[in-house]
């Protein structure tokens, strides 16, 4: 069987690699695992992944059309993400997030997410057009939290029914995942949120799922707006510019008085050149902490820029 596989995948910037030094822990118990890929074979478009659970005689195996895309260690510990029928230049992203299960020795499919990119478009992305900013925010998003049970080993034979969750178990499974990302961010802008080490030890900034921060935005409320402002400045720090605009928009539309998400915004706008946008933002703060008479925390950059020069 094939060790190695590197899939074409360029929204995700930490692809796991199936190698013989098995470098990814898929399941969070420490544990390194390897996969292998193999075709489906019968003149097939699917592709077989192979899981070898490190630690134990445990292999299982699902059965996904995956075009150009393939298998990714999750955003959080035990988790992985499948991008399916993946194209370089095609603009609609479909992906399927699993995660361990300890109980039953395999991973759930808990999330099946489907948006597009429109920067992806080869119009653009060949040089024929020039693209415009609002190409750059992902958009048309569908998020499904799916209920229990369904398997990566169920996606060995055919592609099992799908029981999705209702409204309230939903809210809860978001409400889970983003305690854990508050819970991490005290560990600040380069904690594991946002970079993870390299095998020489470097930094490498991690790539941030936009399906999960789609359902930040959709979750913003009177106890997680800090927490998510602060999500997003240190999206900002960690050049997630783009992403921390798409979070900050949700926030302020709940909480068009929020002084901070107000400058945050204005700075991430002004990072990827939509100055316009980040110029009547600059001046909204200052009225606001004139009125607050906080002048002189005003920072030095929002002068100059506040008058749009």
């Amino acid at each position: 069987m094939i060790k190695a596989l590197v899939f074409v995948c360029l929204l995700l910037s930490d692809i796991a690699l199936a190698n013989a030094d098995c470098e990814y822990d898929l399941n969070g118990d420490g544990v390194c695992d390897d996969y292998s890929v193999v075709s489906a074979g019968d003149d097939s478009a699917e592709s077989i992944i192979t899981i070898h659970i490190g630690g134990s005689d445990k292999v299982v195996a699902g059965r996904f059309d995956l075009g150009d895309g393939g298998l990714s260690s999750g955003y959080i510990p035990g988790d992985f993400s499948l991008l399916l029928n993946f194209h370089t230049r095609d603009v609609d992203l479909t992906k399927y997030d699993f995660r361990w299960s300890p109980e039953l020795q395999d991973w759930l499919l808990y999330k099946r997410s489907t948006w597009i990119e429109p920067d992806r478009d080869e119009i653009y992305s060949l040089g024929d057009h020039k693209l415009p900013i609002e190409a750059l925010f992902p958009s048309l998003f569908e998020v499904q939290r799916i209920a229990c049970c369904t398997l990566f080993s169920h996606f060995s034979k055919d592609t099992p029914n799908l029981e999705l969750m209702n409204e309230y178990q939903k809210t809860a499974a978001i409400k889970e995942d983003l305690n854990y990302v508050f819970s991490n961010l005290a560990l600040g802008e380069q904690g594991p949120l946002f970079y993870a080490s390299s095998e020489d030890g470097q930094l490498v900034r991690r790539s941030i799922p936009k399906d999960l921060l789609y359902e930040m935005s959709s979750a913003v409320s009177d106890q997680n707006a800090r927490l998510l402002n602060d999500y997003a400045y240190y999206l900002y720090r960690s050049k997630n510019s783009v992403l921390a605009a798409f979070l900050l928009r949700s926030i302020l539309e709940s909480y068009p008085e929020r002084v901070v998400a107000i400058l945050n915004l204005a700075d991430a706008y002004w990072d990827i050149d939509m100055k316009d946008n980040g110029c009547s933002l600059y001046k909204r703060y200052v009225e606001k902490m004139t009125a607050l008479r906080k002048s002189d925390r005003i920072p030095i950059r929002v002068s100059s820029r506040a008058s749009c020069r």
